[in-house]
């Protein structure tokens, strides 16, 4: 007791001591409780960025560019990235915004009234909600001011922040040439708007604006760098179609300076009072729970929360989306009675409110939301342009493109629903091939790997389903369906590879006790037996009579029994019994002990680890290269379908030809492959991925190419064209039978006769009536050297049809197929018995002995 008291103590000091130093530490370095004092100083700065937000105006942002005249005087706001002290390369801002008037003129055709950027509506409409998902091609193009990381003074831009790596290339630096983007824009009912009351004339395009933000994937396909992720937040003008996006972090306040990257004056004036309203709501409940939530509400980072005392430097991005308008020809079949009334904008407007909350109105199609893109890194010097026309055809890339967001929950929930059919087909066809494969014998036939592949993948399936019904609410019911689905398949299935593994077990022990050799026994030791209590151990003498035998137990004779045989039988016993002189034994180490075999349990954990490490491996994938990524997907998805394999091995090395029926095989190999067509053939998955058609032929010819093979196994025998020295010694059912078979034991019982060519014979065949085309048949097997022999298969009773070959003649088909068609009508045991084939198995089903004599025979 006193030792515990005394080491509970020391862990009560311990405690006290790290608590006194985390009080008396200053609060102004990388420590833990810094997380908080840092929080509020980031709000006080975007506090001062909000004032400056809205006591600025149109016109006080105008960087120094390259074709000003002589005399313009820059002006910069004192926002960060937006001072001329910061050295951001602003010199491409006008350039910027040439592009993004190039993408609106290239969208919707030139204005008449002269201004690209402040139509009063467009003749034709886009979606006036943005959210979506949309993916396409991207290029990239040199600015005119190139930049580097080194050229940077972080301490100066922002001077409070303990930046990591700032010398070496920023993070989301692009360096290739082209590669691939995805962009979901997310602007939901609850987001904030804006309309500008008109004063006396019709409201511009820049009268309503929204809030909105966007998660971007940038795939460097060029360079075969990596890929990035980051998050933007900005502003929408749906009448106009155009989207104005920015990062945001400690080196660049984007989201503050945004009004003054919009197009115009009007632009500018309706996205800063949305802001100052939006901002101040977000900077008002933060600053409630600085202390709970220190993160940064705008931050770019996607993939976990800013670091406060060692943040990583990323190039950030300006971004300008243009929608296109709504294709006419589609939208005018969802013929409304509205759009008679309201024109093509009642359309477009009753078509959203449908998709949002649907009453049952149908939609017969949906337009495609399509965008152009140009987005600008203006610290890091760079475009990157969403590739398409005009300057390049629409048959090699035509910008972005892809479904509104209720259209892609849509798709999501039936492609969930369709997996969950899937796995439902599964579990049917499991369930039916338990009921067949019920007895020792069948389930001995199964390969443990083919079943534990199938087990892994529905693990697999089970946990990404589960995880993405507690994630998103949207799906939560088809994701549910799925999570049910898997498990049931995964529990359904895994008490079958229990019993396959409990019945296979002393397979196992046999095969390691064949691998690991017995150890050496060591020579035996002798130790004198205990003398007994009558018998002396020193030397009689010579005139002593003999040693007295040792004391017998009586012996009760009943009185049927023949008394003078059962003395004699007693005394002959008792002679033969040696009297003990040494005793032989083995120290109980030197015994041979059993080989060491995994337990489920053990490989039910490799299982789960292995899972994990797919899991794990699989979502790293997703910011691989492009060719890498494609060809971890391609290698795993040829390691899944590669699930008769191990099948087809077994059937070599037990000689087996058949373990599942056929319905089982093909319905599996069908039902999981179908997941992989959806994706390697169409083009608008949920998940965006390219189409492969090559290589789901090669994964569906390799599964094909199995079958085939189990085919063959089933048809011509599991060894047919194998060597024998590739497998272990296995007792053939179908032996070629001949007269003069004496080393391969004769013929089977009920062939043999006296020999010769007495063919007459009852003992060899049986008479029976001869038609004209079967003495034709019967002179042609005579030719070659074949007879004819019959018995009655003692299970079915019927007439078994046995072909022999005559002595010292050769068979002429014996390696060919016709020969092994022909054997495969009988069946021989090692006891030489012979049956039908298809009665010894309906046997041998059910119990491992023959029907005749009881013996013990060779699983099939």
């Amino acid at each position: 007791m006193p030792p515990a008291q005394h080491q509970d103590s020391g862990r009560v000091l311990l405690v006290l001591i790290l608590l006194f130093w985390l009080m008396v530490t200053p609060d102004n370095g990388p420590i833990l409780l810094s997380g908080p004092s840092f929080a509020s100083s980031r709000l006080q700065r975007q506090r001062h960025a909000h004032g400056v937000l809205n006591s600025t105006k149109w016109g006080d942002f105008s960087p120094r560019q390259p074709d000003d005249p002589q005399g313009t005087v820059p002006r910069y706001v004192n926002l960060t990235g937006f001072r001329e002290d910061d050295g951001y390369g602003w010199e491409d801002f006008g350039k910027f915004r040439e592009r993004c008037r190039e993408w609106s003129r290239n969208a919707y055709g030139a204005s008449t009234s002269g201004d690209d950027w402040n139509r009063p509506g467009p003749s034709q409409f886009p979606w006036k909600n943005a959210t979506g998902r949309v993916h396409g091609e991207w290029v990239r193009r040199r600015g005119s001011v190139i930049k580097q990381a080194a050229g940077y003074n972080l301490s100066q831009i922002a001077p409070d922040i303990s930046f990591g790596g700032g010398g070496s290339d920023w993070g989301r630096n692009v360096t290739g040439e082209h590669g691939m983007i995805s962009l979901t824009l997310e602007e939901y009912g609850g987001t904030a708007e804006y309309v500008e009351e008109a004063s006396g004339k019709e409201a511009g395009s820049a009268a309503v604006v929204r809030e909105t933000s966007a998660f971007v994937s940038l795939q460097d396909e060029a360079s075969g760098s990596m890929s990035w992720n980051m998050r933007l937040h900005g502003v929408h003008w749906p009448r106009q179609g155009a989207v104005l996006l920015t990062t945001t972090s400690e080196k660049f306040a984007g989201v503050f300076g945004l009004p003054h990257l919009s197009p115009g004056p009007e632009f500018f004036q309706s996205s800063q009072k949305l802001l100052g309203i939006t901002l101040d709501e977000v900077l008002k409940r933060k600053e409630k729970s600085r202390i709970i939530d220190p993160s940064n509400p705008w931050t770019s980072v996607v993939e976990g929360p800013d670091d406060p005392w060692a943040m990583a430097p990323y190039c950030e991005y300006v971004m300008y989306v243009q929608l296109h308008p709504l294709d006419p020809g589609q939208t005018a079949r969802n013929n409304y009675n509205r759009h008679v009334r309201e024109g093509f904008s009642g359309l477009v407007d009753e078509m959203e409110r449908e998709l949002r909350f649907p009453t049952g109105a149908p939609i017969k199609v949906v337009p495609d939301l399509r965008m152009s893109l140009v987005a600008w890194s203006p610290d890091c010097g760079y475009f990157l342009e969403s590739k398409g026309p005009p300057h390049y055809p629409s048959v090699e890339a035509d910008h972005l493109v892809g479904v509104k967001e209720e259209v892609f929950l849509y798709e999501v929930k039936t492609w969930l629903l369709a997996l969950a059919a899937v796995y439902m087909g599964q579990i049917w066809l499991l369930k039916t091939q338990m009921k067949e494969t019920c007895t020792p014998s069948t389930v001995g036939r199964v390969s443990f790997y083919t079943g534990g592949l199938m087990l892994l993948a529905d693990g697999i399936v089970f946990t990404a389903a589960a995880t993405l019904s507690l994630a998103s609410m949207n799906t939560f019911l088809p994701c549910l369906m799925v999570t049910f689905s898997s498990f049931m398949s995964m529990v359904i299935g895994g008490a079958f590879l229990a019993d396959v593994y409990k019945i296979q077990e002393p397979e196992r022990r046999n095969r390691e006790r064949t691998r690991t050799p017995a150890t050496a026994t060591p020579p035996p030791t002798t130790a004198p037996a205990a003398p007994a209590a009558q018998t002396d151990t020193l030397p009689r003498p010579v005139t002593a009579g003999p040693p007295p035998r040792p004391v017998t137990p009586p012996v009760i004779i009943p009185s049927d029994q023949d008394i003078d045989a059962e003395i004699a039988e007693i005394a002959a016993a008792a002679r033969a019994v040696p009297i003990p002189t040494i005793v032989t034994t083995n120290p109980p180490a030197a015994q041979t002990q059993a080989p060491a075999v995994a337990t489920f349990a053990s490989l039910t954990g490799r299982f789960v680890l292995l899972g994990v490490v797919v899991i794990f491996l699989s979502i790293a994938a997703t910011s691989w290269p492009a060719p890498v990524r494609a060809f971890y997907v391609n290698a795993l998805a040829f390691i899944y379908l590669s699930l008769w394999v191990p099948q087809i091995w077994r059937n070599i090395q037990r000689n087996s030809r058949r373990a599942f029926a056929w319905r089982f095989m093909i319905g599996q190999s069908v039902l999981r492959l179908a997941p992989f067509a959806y994706f390697y053939l169409s083009k608008e998955n949920i998940l965006f991925a390219e189409p492969d058609w090559k290589a789901l032929c090669v994964l569906a010819g390799w599964l094909w190419i199995q079958l085939w093979v189990l085919a063959f196994q089933d048809v011509l025998g599991p060894r047919f064209g194998i060597p024998k020295s590739w497998a272990p010694e296995a007792w053939d059912y179908h032996p070629i039978l001949r007269e003069d078979g004496l080393e391969a034991g004769g013929l089977p019982i009920g062939l043999v006769g006296g020999g010769g060519d007495d063919s007459s014979s009852p003992a060899l065949e049986r008479a029976r009536s001869w038609s004209i085309g079967e003495r034709e048949r019967d002179k042609e097997r005579e030719k070659k050297g074949m007879r004819l022999r019959e018995i009655d298969c003692a299970i079915c009773r019927e007439v078994l049809e046995v072909p022999v070959v005559k002595a010292g003649v050769d068979d002429p088909t014996g390696g060919g197929v016709a020969g092994v068609l022909a054997r495969r009508a009988y069946m021989v045991t090692p006891c030489r018995h012979i049956f039908h084939t298809k009665c010894l198995e309906g046997w041998l089903r059910f119990r491992l002995q023959c029907p005749i004599c009881r013996d013990e025979l060779p699983p099939l």
